[in-house]
């Protein structure tokens, strides 16, 4: 008799654990992010379903769509454009112009801003680094983009001299598509330059 009550009692903890442990899921699921979360929410962008749907009603799914993207690391982006491509490019085509810029700007534009800022605290050897990679992603993207051709058309000197504010005036005026196809050249920038404070 002690052993059974010892095994029902231990079996009694363990119900209570996992039913701790599923409350405590189930309230902290809208706050998990991952790939797989966001492109489910791209996926089931309720405006696919109704064309008509209101404007607070598209701004609130939008509104989760873009926290989730922020809260993800460079690794997940990376992971979701791999798997998700046709999604992310299905949602976006989706967006009036309006959402378009809010998406850019709240997903890439701080983005942006945190790898100039960046740029600027790195020692003048890794910098360069930095720029010589930059240079190279650029090059890979500058056949569809003259604008990023005329910024390569500088000697290196020049380009490294005038990088910061060439490129923000550049990325300030460029087209949303233009800014949308930069993410990943920024996130990857942003991701080494945070490896060099680290070593």
């Amino acid at each position: 008799m002690p052993v059974q009550r010892l095994w029902l009692q231990v079996a009694a903890f363990l119900a209570l654990v996992w039913t701790g442990v599923a409350v405590v899921m189930w309230v902290t699921e809208d706050s998990v992010f991952s790939p797989e979360k966001t492109l489910a929410l791209m996926e089931s962008a309720p405006w696919f379903e109704d064309a008509d749907l209101g404007h607070e009603q598209r701004q609130q799914h939008l509104d989760k769509i873009i926290t989730s993207v922020i809260k993800l690391d460079f690794n997940q982006r990376s992971t979701m454009r791999e798997d998700g491509l046709e999604t992310m490019d299905r949602f976006f085509k989706s967006l009036t112009d309006e959402e378009k810029g809010e998406y850019i700007s709240r997903t890439v534009e701080e983005n942006f801003k945190a790898v100039m800022k960046g740029l600027e605290k790195l020692p003048a050897e890794d910098r360069r680094r930095i720029i010589g990679g930059i240079q190279r992603e650029m090059k890979k993207k500058s056949s569809k983009n003259p604008e990023m051709q005329m910024m390569l058309d500088q000697d290196a000197a020049s380009f490294e001299k005038s990088f910061t504010k060439d490129l923000g005036l550049f990325f300030k005026e460029a087209p949303l598509s233009m800014k949308l196809e930069m993410a990943p050249m920024l996130e990857g920038m942003q991701g080494r330059m945070q490896g060099m404070r680290i070593r």
